[in-house]
This record gives structure tokens, C-alpha cells and sequence, in this order.
């Protein structure tokens, strides 16, 4: 790691990477919150990288205000995975935390149907989805598909590794 990195943890061995993340589960009527880049042809949960010294809770606090300029409630710790993927030529190994999170009540971002981030000039763009299109979306990681559903009634934390 470098300082360029600003004390994320992640790093990179020859042509594999090693990211440390945080994700939020914005739920809201039977919808979810979901994000991707003009360049992807996926979604994925909002969140980001945990820094070194801190708490994963802190850190999906600190990832949603950096990208949806809003102070979010982490309600509990839903999910662990362990993802093997290959994305731009690397072949990636990263451990993720998924939050169940709340944005104030009320907010506008309920409200907004699709919509630009503030990290990275806007490159992330956001959307709600309702649950049921998720299976026939292209969703990583891909047991999110079918967890989501459930996860208001669930308890405890589920771990999943996809290889």
C-alpha cells in the first residue's frame, strides 16, 4: 500500500488485487438502491473500501457520504462475503461487509428515480430497482439476488464465498 491510496486496504500482487469493502443495503417500498458506471454493464451495492484503523460501520457511514452526500444509520451487519472474480485483467479476491442502512427519513434520495454521485465527477450512477427485476439483472455479488428479498424477516449475519 501506498499513501496514494489514502490507508485503504487493498493492494495488488502481480495481476491480482486484494480489496477490504463496505456496502450499503438501502431498502425502501420493495426497492433497492443499487449503482454502476457508464463503462459496466452491472450493478452493485453503494460502498467502497474500509481504511486501515477503521471500524467497518464507520466505513459505510464515510462511503455513503462521499458518494450520496448523506449521513446514513447502519441498522446492523447483514452479510460476509468472500468474492473471486476477474474484472479489467485482474483477478480480484475481496472480502465484503453488507450493512442494512437507512438514509434520513424522508430524504429526497427516496424520492429520485435515477441519479448521479458526487465521487469521481459524477462517473457512478445510482437507481432503485424493485426487487423482483433484480433476477434478471446482472447483480454482483450475485447471491444478492435472491438474499435481498428475505432480509427484512432474517436474522443474523450470513456468510457467503463465491468463487
Amino acid at each position: 500500500m501506498t499513501t496514494a491510496d489514502n490507508n485503504n486496504v487493498s493492494y495488488d500482487q502481480n495481476n491480482n488485487k486484494f480489496n477490504f469493502r463496505v456496502a450499503g443495503i438501502v431498502m425502501d417500498a420493495g426497492r433497492v438502491l443499487l449503482h454502476t458506471t457508464e463503462q459496466d454493464a452491472f450493478w452493485n451495492l453503494p460502498g467502497g473500501r474500509v481504511k486501515l484503523n477503521e471500524t467497518t460501520e464507520a466505513a459505510i457511514v464515510r462511503e455513503m457520504m462521499e458518494e450520496l452526500g448523506v449521513h446514513v444509520r447502519a441498522q446492523r451487519l447483514a452479510y460476509v462475503s468472500e468474492d473471486f472474480f476477474e474484472y479489467d485483467g485482474l483477478k480480484y479476491h475481496e472480502v465484503g461487509f453488507y450493512y442494512l442502512i437507512t438514509l434520513p427519513e424522508a430524504h429526497k434520495l427516496y424520492s429520485e428515480t435515477e441519479f448521479k454521485g458526487l465521487e469521481d465527477n459524477g462517473k457512478l450512477i445510482f437507481q432503485w430497482f424493485s426487487l423482483d427485476e433484480l433476477e434478471q439483472m446482472e447483480v454482483y455479488p450475485v447471491f444478492l439476488k435472491k438474499e435481498l428479498s428475505n432480509l427484512l424477516d432474517a436474522k443474523g449475519i450470513k456468510h457467503f464465498i463465491q468463487k
